[in-house]
């Protein structure tokens, strides 16, 4: 089909970019790939950001510590300090630490006998639950209510206890070992 001219009517060339009678620039003619595409170009930009800075956020991880052992939770926890503490009782130390974040609070205690040590396996039997393996160590498990769980399991000379609020929380924690 033959194109004419907007302005003057004359026939146009083939891939004209002007008129060759009048000089009137051809509506549409010739425009690069970058510039017919640069509005979706853009947009998949930045929706890609968008995705890989949700990726980069959610798998960042803080190293905490409770007494004299690591643990890797999510950067999104915020420590509680109300949930914080450290006793000693008859030469056992026992310390805590609490975490949330907008969905899960996840607690952390270590138990020990600073230099003449204790059997945590043994402890860790003593409070019961259901013999099972997570976190590669071998522990007890509870359900204490609809929505809170335990996990207790010895670590060398150290009885650990995870508490979340919910049991996918769970995954949220990585045992490090003892530093």
């Amino acid at each position: 089909m033959d194109e004419h001219c907007r302005k003057c009517g004359e026939k146009l060339k083939e891939n004209a970019q002007f008129c060759q009678n009048c000089g009137e620039k051809v509506p549409g003619k010739n425009k690069p790939f970058f510039n017919k595409y640069l509005i979706i170009i853009v947009i998949i930009l930045i929706f890609g950001t968008i995705v890989l800075s949700a990726m980069i956020i959610t798998s960042q991880t803080q190293t905490v510590k409770v007494d004299n052992v690591e643990f890797e939770i999510p950067s999104d926890y915020v420590n509680e300090p109300s949930r914080t503490e450290v006793s000693v009782d008859e030469g056992v130390k026992s310390s805590a630490m609490g975490w949330s974040n907008d969905k899960n609070y996840i607690e952390i205690g270590v138990t020990r006998m600073p230099g003449s040590g204790i059997n945590s396996n043994e402890v860790a039997a003593s409070i019961g639950g259901t013999p099972t393996k997570m976190f590669g160590y071998s522990g007890y498990y509870q359900k204490h209510d609809e929505n809170s769980y335990s996990f207790v399991f010895g670590l060398k000379d150290e009885v650990c206890m995870i508490y979340v609020s919910n049991y996918d929380a769970f995954g949220d924690v990585k045992v490090l070992g003892i530093v």
